[in-house]
């Protein structure tokens, strides 16, 4: 089994098909949710493959007022154990709801903090100073697995997050930028998922398309760090996506 540890299947063309496609595939999915409004639809869509697992989201670009969505967010949060994705974004497209971001934050931490056993993927771009700030203020259950998703901080940033115990998602994209090859060469292996992060960092329409591309990505990893990295990574998967 191949894990995808950050895709929005609910955003690809071919949703479906996808879905479909994988009940005889070898590959399994986190699928990443953008609003908490579309969490049930999704649920729905893949109740019968147990290879997807659907993340309840709250999506720091498109928090605005916050309230009634974080409401609904409480009320799905003890029946999902997948969380995400959420986070902070403080680009200049998003850095006006700032305070709202960091209080939506702190509420979904505070909330995976309170009953554990959850798996969350993180977006940080451009926030990352403060998403482990906050982090380091409520984080306390080991039980909980954050992965920090399509990282682009600072390597000393990056450190800060290893400290904390979290886990990385890599997809192709990064490792085509000095950075990205950094954060590879940084993070422990024992560390490292996959992802794709479809359709963002490319477009796909078949399920074995996106085995090639989390094969692909395993090759370049080992090729930066200069051993076979296969056995370790899927490892990593079935452990924080054991449920």
């Amino acid at each position: 089994m191949i894990y995808d540890a950050h895709c929005h299947l609910d955003l690809m063309d071919n949703m479906s098909g996808i879905i479909k496609e994988m009940q005889n595939s070898d590959i399994s999915l986190f699928a990443v949710g953008t609003t908490p409004k579309a969490y049930d639809r999704e649920v729905q869509f893949c109740r019968n493959n147990p290879h997807i697992k659907v993340g309840l989201g709250m999506h720091p670009q498109l928090i605005s007022s916050g309230y009634d969505d974080m409401r609904l967010f409480k009320a799905l949060f003890e029946r999902s154990h997948y969380i995400g994705e959420v986070g902070l974004d403080f680009s200049k497209e998003y850095i006006q709801t700032k305070e709202i971001q960091m209080q939506a934050f702190r509420d979904i931490v505070k909330l995976c903090e309170q009953y554990g056993e959850k798996v969350v993927s993180v977006h940080s771009l451009k926030s990352a100073n403060t998403v482990i700030e906050i982090l380091r203020e409520y984080k306390t259950q080991r039980s909980n697995k954050y992965i920090f998703h399509w990282f682009t901080g600072s390597i000393p940033q990056l450190e800060k997050v290893i400290e904390l115990g979290c886990y990385f998602s890599i997809n192709p994209r990064m490792l085509k930028t000095k950075s990205g090859i950094e954060v590879v060469k940084t993070v422990p292996i024992s560390r490292m998922l996959l992802e794709t992060d479809i359709p963002f960092a490319f477009t796909v329409h078949y399920i074995n398309e996106i085995e090639k591309e989390l094969k692909r990505t395993v090759t370049m990893i080992s090729d930066i760090v200069e051993f076979d990295v296969t056995d370790i990574i899927y490892k990593n998967s079935k452990e924080v996506f054991r449920y």
